[in-house]
């Protein structure tokens, strides 16, 4: 039961003070007082029309007809203080409060209007129910309801109808009416919003956190100050949980020992952010909160390192012997608008992992906006993979302390004016920072400085295997800082990495010395793109697949496998290629096709890929080159946007038909596949692609997918709603990344290495057919070469409408960075979206027949996702 002074308390600013209205203040009122969303049109009058303040609009409410049908004159105010409770809370009162408040309301004391502005204000999780929680979540569907444009009030009421304190009851009200989820995505990342009474019903993690425990995806918690997590303890994280600070020293730091077990998924990612981007988005910035900090028991080059914060404190000791240690799980995670500069050399960064072991999984990070880095790791094993860093101000990758790990999939783009892509020492000590990092892409922005890659200091020695580099003007793109050591020098490689500055390739002091190593052109590739070798008598003894195979198999990684001509997977046949397995083709018409209802389970692991490749590569991989093999070809039951559609390299031939209405069809596995030196072209619009997805349904799992050297594209999907996750793709010959027939999937994290002359990164069309090929591509890099052509993004005809989110694009000369071949039809232009994409071409940003319409829908900047 409220006492008199708490009623007084909630009633200020209801008649002493006079309060302004807001969407979210008056969408309660809506919901107290008709049990209701508010409508588009009614929200906006109360709120930028009519002049009133809060309590003038909730004493006015009680004039509309529609209040006066659902409490009449006469209307017990039992009755009415009952109906406002279930209207916000879903339960009655208890019986002291309703006799108070009946007595406040008979005795003329409060009037019906102050009751519901005191009920609204009262609101608190408690012994009694989840009032608050329950309130916030009425309030964000109604807030949804009203932004989506939407005035039925039978809808209105409806909508609400299930909506109870617990979050999914949001998205399953907001989904029944298609209207999109309060998320603004600006980017790859999911970037959340709540409101202002979510963020105060919050549950604050501070202090030292000394037991396990773990986070809900139902709660958002928030960091307040420092808040170190000791004693061993395990902090599980659910998956879709959102975490955030409101400061920039609130950071969260698990000690040696405790563990984070954040294993998300790409739908539901865990998220740390800021209060004020969970307020408003479009205020996200670096450094409105501290970060996250992980420090391990793995060994690294210093005596007794201490989180650099507060070099005081023996909590923040990392380091030690463990070289497998295991910190926990951060996968499919999100770390945005962080960082904080304490003093010279004292910062937060977005991720810190310090001393943390080989056992602990990193992988699949998106750090956006940090005031210092993104990601910096002190020493360590660790390895990283899938890592996206986009807009930190300080260093994108910083490195140091004796790192030893592997980084595989690293992307920065700098699209503002920072310091190095990678900043790389090993802070004065032996052993020296040796990790090995790739599969990379950098791309800076000009004004920047430090270098793409910066080496710090002459006691580093990482490796860099298959990378790109973008900087401008006297940015560097390979800068050394200092005259490298002799042993340095001996241990410092490249290989397969691309220097693209037309100013200064090499900077630093020690510029000479890293463009010998460069050019040496020297490391090996033992991590992400394996390129094995047999000999010959191998290759001769290798188990052959050839013509129909009816019957299910299991390809062992222990066998040496070779495709020989035209061989199809036919009569529903499961075909499972175990992790590691190597299977190989010797001439351009070596392919391997899954025909409609068979499947390829090809579930493999970052550590044992499974590997296609060419019979000349096995032999001598310095030989390896496109087209010296088919490719790989899955024909699916998805819906395509055309009748009867066959694999183009034999159109007559029914077993190449695909497509269909399983908008879910499930063709398998491919997870962790390398298709290299691939493709032939076998005449006019007759080619084998290194991987062809033809009306692939969305049940079949693509991820972690590397194609090189095709004579023809890289990877052409027909049709279909397959989505595609980690693909890189790098010289192939016609395009790389090639879209048509009404694909509808989502293609994440996707990188064009064009380091040859070519046609475009993406082409999109749709075979002149409806519906459009409209599918969304999140999180994607392009980097072309002088001399290529058709664009870094190819719209070929004027029937395609794909959506492009969080990209940066690099061509030369009349090589367009995005290149529209015929003038937009109308359904085009307004379907057709772009977001937070960066087009670099000094020369020819815009180009073909539609690049008005083009450059129109870019800079709208308009998509959401």
């Amino acid at each position: 039961m409220l006492r008199s002074s708490l009623v007084a308390m909630l009633l200020l600013g209801t008649s002493a003070y006079a309060t302004q209205p807001t969407t979210e203040n008056v969408a309660k009122l809506y919901v107290a007082t008709f049990e209701r969303a508010p409508d588009s049109a009614g929200l906006d009058y109360w709120v930028n029309t009519s002049g009133l303040e809060l309590e003038g609009i909730a004493q006015s409410f009680f004039d509309q007809s529609e209040t006066q049908t659902l409490y009449p004159t006469g209307t017990e105010n039992s009755v009415f203080i009952t109906s406002v409770y279930n209207n916000l809370f879903d339960r009655a009162p208890d019986a002291a409060g309703l006799a108070y408040w009946a007595d406040e309301l008979s005795s003329g004391r409060i009037q019906k209007s102050e009751f519901i502005l005191a009920a609204i204000n009262g609101a608190q999780d408690s012994s009694e129910g989840n009032d608050l929680s329950m309130v916030a979540n009425k309030t964000e569907v109604g807030l949804a309801f009203a932004n989506a444009g939407l005035n039925d009030i039978t809808d209105a009421r409806n909508i609400l109808a299930n909506v109870t304190d617990v979050d999914t009851t949001v998205n399953a009200a907001l989904n029944a009416y298609g209207i999109s989820v309060s998320v603004y995505t600006g980017a790859l990342v999911a970037h959340p919003t709540r409101t202002q009474t979510q963020i105060s019903a919050a549950t604050v993690l501070s202090g030292d956190i000394t037991s396990s425990m773990t986070l809900s995806k139902n709660t958002l918690y928030r960091v307040s100050g420092t808040t170190k997590v000791k004693n061993n303890a395990v902090i599980t994280i659910e998956p879709g949980t959102v975490i955030f600070g409101a400061e920039g020293e609130d950071v969260l730091v698990f000690t040696k020992g405790s563990k984070i077990m954040a294993d998300a998924t790409a739908d539901e990612p865990v998220i740390f952010t800021s209060e004020t981007a969970l307020l408003n988005p479009s205020s996200a910035d670096a450094g409105q909160w501290g970060g996250l900090t992980i420090l391990g028991q793995a060994p690294t080059n210093q005596a007794d390192p201490h989180y650099e914060i507060d070099e005081s404190d023996a909590d923040y000791a990392f380091g030690g012997t463990v070289t497998a240690d295991n910190s926990g799980i951060l996968r499919n995670l999100y770390i945005l608008n962080s960082g904080e500069t304490i003093g010279t050399d004292l910062e937060i960064n977005g991720l810190s992992l310090c001393g943390v072991g080989s056992g602990t999984v990193v992988e699949n990070i998106y750090v956006e906006n940090s005031s210092d880095d993104c990601i910096e790791i002190w020493g360590g094993t660790v390895d990283v993979t899938n890592a996206t860093m986009k807009n930190c101000q300080d260093d994108s990758f910083d490195l140091d302390f004796g790192w030893s790990g592997t980084a595989t999939n690293i992307v920065v783009q700098q699209t503002e004016i920072a310091h190095a892509g990678f900043e790389i020492s090993s802070g004065g000590a032996a052993p020296m920072t040796s990790g090995k990092i790739v599969n990379f892409t950098i791309n800076k922005v000009d004004g920047s400085d430090e270098g793409g890659i910066y080496i710090k200091d002459d006691t580093t020695a990482p490796t860099f295997i298959n990378g790109y580099v973008t900087s401008y003007g006297s940015d560097a793109a390979l800068n050394a800082k200092k005259v490298m050591t002799a042993d340095q020098k001996a241990a410092i490689a490249f290989k397969d990495v691309t220097l693209n500055n037309s100013t200064t390739t090499y900077g630093g002091a020690g510029a000479t010395d890293a463009q010998e190593r460069f050019e040496a052109n020297s490391a090996s590739y033992t991590a992400l793109v394996a390129h094995p070798t047999r000999t010959q008598t191998q290759i001769s003894a290798a188990t052959v697949l050839s013509g129909d195979i009816t019957s299910s198999m299991t390809l062992s990684k222990n066998t040496l496998y070779r495709v020989s001509g035209t061989t199809k997977v036919k009569n529903n046949a499961v075909i499972t290629i175990e992790p590691g397995t190597v299977i190989f083709g010797a001439e351009g018409e070596d392919v391997l096709v899954f025909t409609k209802g068979s499947k390829i389970m090809a579930d493999a692991t970052a550590d044992e890929p499974v590997i296609f490749t060419s019979e000349t590569a096995l032999l001598n991989p310095s030989s390896a080159d496109a087209g010296q093999w088919g490719g790989l070809t899955i024909l699916g039951q998805a819906p395509t946007n055309q009748a009867d559609p066959h694999y183009e390299i034999d159109e007559s031939d029914a077993d190449y038909a695909f497509g269909g209405t399983v908008t879910a069809d499930n063709s398998g596995i491919l997870r962790n596949l390398y298709i290299l030196n691939s493709g032939e072209t076998i005449g006019t619009d007759l080619e084998i692609n290194g991987l062809s997805l033809c009306g692939v349904g969305s049940g079949t799992v693509v991820e972690n997918i590397y194609v090189e050297n095709s004579s023809d594209d890289c990877i052409e999907i027909w049709g279909g709603t397959v989505d595609v996750t980690n693909a890189t793709m790098k010289n192939c010959q016609d395009d790389s990344f090639d879209l048509d027939f009404g694909w509808s999937g989502t293609a994440t994290n996707i990188v064009v290495q064009q380091t040859e002359t070519a046609h475009a990164g993406f082409e999109i069309s749709s075979g002149g057919a409806a519906p459009m090929t409209s599918g969304k591509i999140v999180n994607f890099t392009i980097n072309k070469v002088d001399g290529s052509d058709e664009g870094g993004i190819y719209i070929k005809d004027d029937t395609t409408a794909p959506t492009f989110i969080n990209g940066y694009v690099t061509s030369y000369g009349s090589d367009a960075a995005l290149n529209a071949k015929k003038v937009m039809s109308a359904d085009q232009k307004a379907a057709i979206a772009f977001k937070d994409v960066t087009l670099n071409n000094s020369t020819t940003t815009y180009g073909g027949a539609g690049a008005t319409d083009a450059q129109e829908r870019f800079e709208a900047n308009s998509a959401s996702y």
